[in-house]
């Protein structure tokens, strides 16, 4: 039996199904209300001990995919990645599960100037202090059915009569398929070798910002003009718009990272785990 947390996310509901398809028997900690047919689900919050500990009794290994990309009332990177990492770690002591995989970020690092990098990062201490038999994983910005990113781009091409360029579009994103991130989760459950391992995945490309942008542009047929905002303007107008309109689409903590590379050497995921990672071009359409 495994474990997956988060499990009815956009990467854990690729990797649900990836592991039935492998006869595998699956497991899920979900929050109420959330269901996946054919799969035990186990309603509880991550960061209430004994639910986790009850959902691990019995599995062999538990995934760890819990996170978020943006803070809301009662959901914050603090309480999702740092105090859900510390349960899911003890219920794993508890329960006796010796084997942890661990979904981190790229560009996870102390003194990051995003909150979610740095509660990333404190989650991955957690899990290398905890002697556990873990992996982890710090995958770029991930692509395809089902998740936000492509068709919040997609939604800032169509809104108004510009395109905004935050600072200057150069910020390098190397976009991967979920698919290719199961095959490296489902690969390391059967590799011994990536105990003790961290391992950072990306695609085979990288894009600045405003290079992806006019990939979307294209391939949607929007032909409009670009204007770039500099981000000495963009930070502290942000942070005011963001207490009277908290959906915005980009955040100050995602404006923080794009500003920023989020981009790796992928040459040791490919041979480790012996994939050929898609392009991005090759799923547009998705």
């Amino acid at each position: 039996m495994i474990l997956v947390t988060g499990g009815t996310g956009f990467v854990g509901r690729h990797l649900v199904s990836r592991l039935m398809e492998m006869e595998k028997r699956v497991r899920v900690l979900a929050r109420a209300g959330d269901d996946l047919p054919g799969v035990e689900i186990i309603h509880g919050d991550v960061r209430d001990l004994s639910a986790v500990v009850g959902a691990a009794r019995g599995c062999r290994a538990v995934i760890h995919l819990v996170g978020i990309i943006r803070e809301s009332r009662g959901a914050s990177f603090r309480a999702l990645h740092v105090d859900g990492t510390r349960t899911v770690v003890r219920a794993c002591q508890e329960a006796g599960v010796e084997r942890l995989i661990h979904m981190s970020a790229l560009g996870a690092r102390p003194g990051a100037r995003s909150r979610y990098h740095r509660t990333k990062w404190r989650a991955e201490e957690l899990v290398r202090a905890s002697e556990l038999a873990a992996t982890i994983f710090r995958p770029s910005v991930i692509f395809g059915s089902g998740n936000s990113f492509l068709p919040q781009m997609r939604e800032l091409l169509g809104r108004g009569p510009v395109i905004p360029i935050p600072g200057g579009g150069m910020g390098l994103l190397q976009p991967i398929w979920v698919k290719d991130v199961v095959s490296c989760f489902v690969g390391a459950l059967a590799k011994p070798e990536t105990i003790g391992r961290d391992y950072e995945l990306g695609g085979p490309e990288t894009y600045g910002f405003e290079e992806l942008v006019d990939l979307l542009a294209e391939s949607e047929g929007v032909n409009k003009p670009k204007v770039h905002l500099p981000m000495w303007l963009l930070r502290p107008a942000l942070s005011m718009m963001i207490q009277v309109a908290p959906k915005l689409p980009v955040t100050p903590d995602q404006l923080a990272m794009l500003g920023e590379d989020n981009a790796c050497d992928i040459r040791e995921m490919c041979e480790t785990f012996g994939i050929e990672p898609a392009s991005l071009r090759e799923h547009l359409a998705d």
